[in-house]
């Protein structure tokens, strides 16, 4: 087992007393052998009759050797050894904090002329804070009135770097969220929306890019995890250099646009229908007129435009037959383990669609034909017939399989897809007679991408509002594993529970608070904090000490229903807890009630402490709260602890680089070396 320095004293202090006894038994063995026989005769008469006094004489020897030199360990060594632990407190994380150890004069003398030193920069460090913050008064002001701007505005924004980590959002972007799907900084947003819709939208402003020599938006509608349908536009941001930095994503609730329209579109169909039969009926009388025959040009000219107006609600873009084929065929391996070998004809066609609804609906297609005919290979022709591009798949048997495509119930369904696209199927015949089901979808002109945009990183890209300035996005996630990030990199989540006792095998967690901590910044509008029924009686000593008694947890959810919830707030982080063992084994109790596993990495704040200050006698919170500097508002209760942890913990980390703990995997290795990390509980 390592020891701390105050063992390493007394250790020290045995040994030299050591030295000193083997020193004086060497010069007395010596003078032994010089003398003779009838000397040694004499002087051995006289050892046996006064041992008593000669043994006492040398316990008293010792006693005064060790006494003096632990003496001086006290009052000078050990006192030094301490002193580099408080300046550099004093001089990272609390100024405020003064070194207050016994010693001797001269090293009381040193602590005072370090304390006047400390009062003096303290003093130097407040003025230039108050002289910073006069100046930042105004900036604040607009910052403030910014935020509080882009925080009311209708739309939702989501800001995310290249690994698509949340670095920025605004109140409408909650929507979207669902309960185990929540919106956070440095949280993903692929946990969100799906990462195969943003991706096939960069790939996307990718195409578009070569062509118009600017970045390009991309759009799509999907369906939140909250069941909120969204129309979402996707836009790059990229640095001076034109290099992707990440992208934006602006989104509109149009939920209840679709159901007005589903209703619309159901009444006028409905209403088309009885018009056009009445119509059939006269024709049929021979009594057609021309204002019969402009009612019904009319007709198919209003269902026309009212097609034209849904579709411009859609997110389109126009595509050639080769590229969104290649991804349908990519996507197809990918993901379906199908092999489609599509024909492309000599010349591009270029049709307009909405790019995600009709990859869904191709990978539908190519599911239900592999499920029905039970093979993986599907071969497709593509061919330019008048207006249309028909895309041919060679199916035998293709009556039976096109009756399918009737019962298909996904989002933006195939017979929605179709009418949105003006697109049609059949079954059909190819020049070759083969049997197959035949798409027609209607060709479009290619022309420049709508909407671009083009957020670019840095003042000097273009004139813009120099208020202040983000820099959210030049912070990348380090490619190198979580084990050999930076401390100060990594995304926290700080813990504390409260428990009805601190018997692990028959006490119930009633309270769990916790904060996290993104680039180095506890953020204070991401908390969970929640109350547990434990399915138990408190007890009276526990209620005491944090202050939660029977009635606060009545008709509280039950620790099954709170700990997966609580486990994904915590996902994808490094788990932070002051004696964390304590809470870990509460949680460990509970694997098999509720299926849920912590197996994030854990620092304990308890043993960084030991690290940090190993000469310290005490090392609970509240002892380290004060050294740090750090107040504790609501003592002994979940949510208090863990955002006093949270500041601990930070405060922590720049005294451990002092001490040559730079990554996770140097916090663990020295965590592991401490005297605590052998509790258990």
């Amino acid at each position: 087992m390592p020891l701390n320095k105050k063992n390493k004293f007394l250790w020290f202090t045995g040994f030299f007393a050591l030295l000193i006894f083997i020193f004086l038994f060497s010069i007395m063995a010596i003078f032994w052998i010089r003398l003779t026989p009838i000397n040694q005769n004499f002087l051995s008469e006289i050892i046996k009759e006064d041992a008593i006094y000669f043994f006492i004489s040398f316990l008293i020897f010792f006693e005064v050797v060790g006494f003096t030199i632990y003496t001086v360990l006290n009052l000078f060594f050990i006192p030094l050894t301490k002193l580099p632990d408080e300046i550099s407190v004093m001089s990272t994380v609390n100024s405020s904090h003064r070194i207050n150890i016994e010693g001797g004069k001269e090293i009381i003398a040193i602590s005072k002329a370090i304390n006047l030193f400390a009062d003096h920069y303290e003093t130097l460090q407040k003025n230039i804070k108050e002289e910073i913050n006069r100046k930042r008064a105004g900036l604040e002001i607009e910052k403030n009135m910014l935020a509080s701007f882009f925080d009311e505005l209708p739309q939702g924004i989501i800001a995310c770097n290249t690994e698509g980590e949340i670095n920025l959002f605004n109140k409408k972007a909650k929507i979207i969220e669902a309960q185990n799907h929540t919106i956070g900084i440095g949280r993903s947003i692929f946990d969100i929306i799906d990462k195969d819709i943003i991706t096939n939208a960069l790939y996307e402003i990718n195409v578009k890019k070569p062509k118009i020599h600017e970045a390009a938006s991309s759009s799509f509608i999907t369906l939140s995890p909250g069941n909120v349908l969204i129309k979402a536009d996707i836009s790059p941001i990229t640095d001076l250099r034109d290099n992707f930095a990440g992208f934006i994503v602006v989104f509109y609730n149009i939920g209840k646009d679709f159901e007005l329209y589903a209703k619309i579109d159901n009444i006028f169909k409905c209403t088309a229908n009885q018009i056009l039969s009445y119509l059939d009926k006269i024709k049929k009388t021979n009594m057609v007129t021309p204002e019969i025959t402009s009612i019904e040009e009319n007709l198919k000219k209003a269902e026309q435009d009212y097609i034209e107006k849904i579709k411009e609600r859609l997110p389109f873009l126009v595509v050639s037959d080769r590229d969104i084929i290649t991804t349908v065929q990519k996507k197809a391996g990918e993901k379906l383990n199908i092999s489609l070998k599509p024909e492309f004809p000599s010349h591009i066609n270029w049709i307009r669609i909405e790019t995600y609804s009709f990859i869904d609906a191709f990978l539908s297609i190519l599911t239900i034909l592999k499920n029905k005919t039970l093979k993986r290979t599907f071969n497709c022709t593509l061919s330019k017939e008048e207006n249309f591009l028909a895309i041919f798949f060679h199916i035998p048997d293709a009556e039976k399989n096109l009756d399918i495509f009737k019962d298909e119930k996904k989002f933006l369904k195939l017979k929605d897809f179709l009418n949105y696209h003006a697109a049609q199927i059949s079954l059909s015949f190819n020049e070759k007679s083969e049997k197959g089901i035949k798409i027609l979808m209607p060709l479009a002109e290619m022309k420049e991408a709508e909407g671009l945009r083009n957020i670019v990183i840095g003042r000097e890209a273009y004139e813009r509002p120099n208020f202040f300035d983000f820099d959210l996005f030049t912070k990348r996630k380090s490619d190198s594993k979580l084990n050999e990030m930076r401390l100060k990199d990594i995304v926290y989540t700080v813990l504390d529970t409260e428990t009805t006792g601190l018997d692990t095998q028959n006490d119930e967690i009633i309270s769990i608070g916790a904060v996290r901590i993104v680039n180095g910044r506890i953020l204070t509008g991401e908390k969970f904090n929640q109350l547990i029924d434990p399915k138990m009686n408190i007890p009276l000593e526990s209620e005491k000490i944090h202050g939660i008694n029977n009635e606060m947890v009545k008709g509280k959810p039950n620790i099954k229903e709170v700990l997966p919830l609580f486990y994904q707030f915590s996902k994808n982080t490094v788990l932070v807890a002051h004696n964390a063992a304590f809470d870990m084994k509460m949680f460990s109790m509970k694997e098999a009630e509720t299926g849920i596993k912590f197996d994030s990495p854990l620092l304990d704040t308890l043993l960084l402490a030991l690290i940090v200050y190993p000469m310290h006698k005490r090392h609970d919170m509240a002892a380290i709260a004060s050294f740090a500097g750090v107040n504790i508002v609501g003592r002994h209760t979940a949510m208090g602890d863990a955002s006093a942890t949270a500041e601990i913990f930070l405060k922590l980390i720049p005294l451990l680089a002092k001490k040559g703990i730079h990554t996770l995997n140097d916090a663990v290795k020295a965590s592991k070396n401490t005297l605590y990390s052998k509790l258990k509980y």
